[in-house]
């Protein structure tokens, strides 16, 4: 259906011609009502494609041929890798996985002053590849029966919770108003959604109080608030638990043999 919270549009694939390398390293995508932007997303060629030297901890030609592009600062978190050389590098793939989209927060109120900040305002099931050589004109295509059998898998939802304990809030802005946290998960938690059932998911209403020096706080003391948020989605463990024996390998090889 294409109607509802949960659409299935099945969109055919759509051809365009990337020069490589590229000049910006962003992909973005927009969910479009009529002329009004729904919501943004962005993909980023960095980190879904490489050029295999960067692998190897070298400065390489990039895909497609090119000056060197430069080395990325390492991560003070995760070890280097170190690949054997001549490892090659890969063109832009991302999925078939969901790519979360985000947008202005509705205004009830409808006063273009108000900085309502960002919401979640959806999320797209998107494949990307990439296929070297001349394009053939085409801009649209139809998706193969087994390509949308493919990605069946990756639907069947599962129940999570997510519980959450606000220890201290301070340096918070003073005013007559009452402050409140939100803790939300997508659409679950949101208490301006109405898509989705209510849920314990804000704190009680505070009075910023002024602790002597400079800054405000919320009074909580010894009582902590607690909202949880239970939800709904796709069970994607066999891709956390891949991730995970990887990282878990990698560490084990770097501390055994430095």
């Amino acid at each position: 259906p294409k109607k509802g919270v949960h659409p299935h549009f099945n969109t055919p694939p759509i051809f365009f011609s990337p020069q490589l390398p590229p000049i910006c390293d962003e992909i973005q995508l927009a969910i479009l009502s009529g002329s009004k932007v729904l919501g943004t997303a962005t993909l980023h060629l960095s980190q879904i494609s490489s050029a295999g030297a960067e692998l190897e901890g070298e400065e390489g030609p990039p895909l497609g041929g090119g000056s060197p592009a430069p080395r990325p600062p390492p991560s003070p978190t995760e070890p280097p890798l170190s690949l054997p050389e001549g490892t090659p590098g890969f063109s832009p793939c991302f999925g078939p996985s969901f790519l979360p989209f985000y947008g202005p927060r509705p205004d009830p109120a409808r006063t273009p002053s108000t900085d309502t900040g960002l919401a979640y305002r959806g999320r797209v099931l998107l494949e990307l590849s990439t296929h070297m050589g001349t394009p053939d004109g085409r801009q649209r295509d139809t998706i193969a029966p087994e390509d949308i059998a493919r990605v069946q898998r990756h639907l069947p939802r599962r129940r999570f919770g997510l519980c959450g304990v606000f220890y201290s809030a301070t340096m918070v802005p003073a005013g007559p108003e009452l402050l409140r946290f939100e803790l939300s998960l997508g659409n679950y938690g949101d208490t301006g959604d109405v898509t989705c059932k209510p849920a314990a998911s804000v704190t009680p209403h505070g009075c910023p109080l002024f602790d002597g020096n400079r800054y405000h706080y919320l009074p909580w003391y010894g009582d902590k608030p607690v909202a949880a948020v239970t939800s709904s989605w796709e069970d994607a463990g066999h891709r956390w638990d891949t991730l995970n024996l990887l990282r878990a390998v990698c560490r084990r090889l770097v501390s055994t043999h430095g």
